[in-house]
């Protein structure tokens, strides 16, 4: 999942990182590809530690998912200290995009994971019908 994420980030960062260049400058286009990468490397470290967790011990993924959370959080805080120290980067925009585009990545991947596609949604209910029923039979057997 966060190898699909990264590639879209990939995908749309040249656009952004141009966008914000022709809007501000080369210190807009600094800012905005610096806020891609804090994108991406905080989707990997989430992604590890919930993946690590979700193979070693499942049961504990509430408690993984929190302090991937917090960890990001507490990791990008730092991080956003030292970048305003920076002259080259304008931290507003910095922000924007790295709240911008983690909206955008994790909404992308919702959306393949969840259709609104009237047939990939009755395909989707169908399925789900048929595993009820073939569960239900499989209890009934035993």
């Amino acid at each position: 999942m966060v190898r699909r994420m990264v590639r879209r980030a990939l995908y749309l960062a040249p656009a952004i990182v141009l966008a914000l260049g022709i809007a501000g400058g080369w210190t807009w286009a600094l800012s905005a590809a610096v806020g891609i990468a804090l994108t991406i490397g905080n989707l990997w470290l989430a992604a590890r530690i919930i993946g690590g967790i979700a193979e070693n011990n499942p049961s504990l993924l509430l408690v993984g998912a929190m302090t991937a959370f917090t960890l990001g959080l507490a990791i990008l805080t730092g991080i956003a200290f030292v970048l305003k120290q920076i002259d080259s980067i304008y931290f507003p925009v910095t922000g924007i995009v790295l709240i911008g585009s983690h909206l955008v990545l994790v909404l992308w991947e919702g959306a393949k994971a969840y259709p609104v596609d009237p047939k990939a949604r009755a395909a989707a209910a169908s399925s789900a019908r048929s595993e009820q029923v073939l569960s239900s039979a499989a209890k009934t057997r035993s």
